[in-house]
C-alpha cells in the first residue's frame, strides 16, 4: 500500500518576506561597518605636509637662506601643541653644532595660520617648534613656517649643500609625516 504525501510549497508572500529580511540584514551590516569606519576616521589624528622647499647656501657648511614648510591637520580631531616638544619640524641630516641655530640679520621667521614657530633652543638637528601656548591645530587647519635666512649656528655647523636631499620630519602629538626634497 502506498501512502500519499502531500507536498506544499512556500507561499509567495512568505518567500517575499524572507528576501526582504535578508536584504535588510545585509544592508544593516554594511551600514554599521561604514559608520564605524567614518567615526574612527573622524577621531584619528593625522597630518600631511602640503609643501616644502629649501634654498641652500653655497656649500655644505653654509647656512640655509630660505625654508618654507606647510603642514595640515588632515584628521578629524584637533592636535594639542601646548608643550614645546609636542609639535616639531625637524630637518634630518643637519647639525647646529654645539648651540642652537639662530637667525643672523637680515633674517625673518614668519608663520601662517594661528600658530607661531620658532627655532629650538637645543643643539642637534635643525628643529622648529611651536612657540604659542596653549596651541591646537584644529581639524582641517594648516600652519606654515617661512624662514628667510641666513641661519647661523655654533661651532662647526653642518647643513646641506645645493642639490642635497633634505628629509623633513614633522611630529604633531602622535601624528607624523615625512617628505624628502632636494635643496635648490
Amino acid at each position: 500500500m502506498k501512502i500519499a504525501r502531500r507536498r506544499t510549497a512556500i507561499s509567495q508572500s512568505l518567500d517575499l518576506f524572507i528576501i526582504i529580511a535578508a536584504v535588510l540584514g545585509v544592508g544593516g551590516v554594511v551600514t554599521a561597518s561604514i559608520y564605524n569606519l567614518v567615526s574612527s576616521a573622524t577621531t584619528n589624528s593625522s597630518i600631511s605636509i602640503v609643501s616644502a622647499s629649501f634654498k641652500a647656501g653655497s656649500g655644505s657648511t653654509s647656512s640655509p637662506v630660505a625654508i618654507s614648510i606647510s603642514v595640515k591637520n588632515s584628521g578629524g580631531s584637533p592636535i594639542d601643541c601646548s608643550s614645546t616638544t609636542s609639535c616639531e619640524v625637524i630637518l634630518a641630516g643637519t647639525s647646529t653644532g654645539s648651540t642652537a641655530a639662530t637667525c643672523t640679520l637680515p633674517c625673518t621667521l614668519t608663520s601662517g595660520g594661528d600658530l607661531i614657530w620658532g627655532l629650538a633652543s637645543t643643539s642637534g638637528p635643525l628643529t622648529f617648534v611651536l612657540t604659542t601656548a596653549p596651541a591646537d591645530l584644529q581639524s582641517g587647519a594648516q600652519t606654515s613656517l617661512v624662514l628667510s635666512g641666513p641661519l647661523a649656528a655654533g661651532t662647526s655647523p653642518t647643513f646641506w649643500g645645493p642639490g642635497a636631499p633634505v628629509t623633513v620630519n614633522v611630529l604633531f602629538g602622535s601624528a607624523s609625516a615625512q617628505v624628502t626634497v632636494i635643496s635648490g
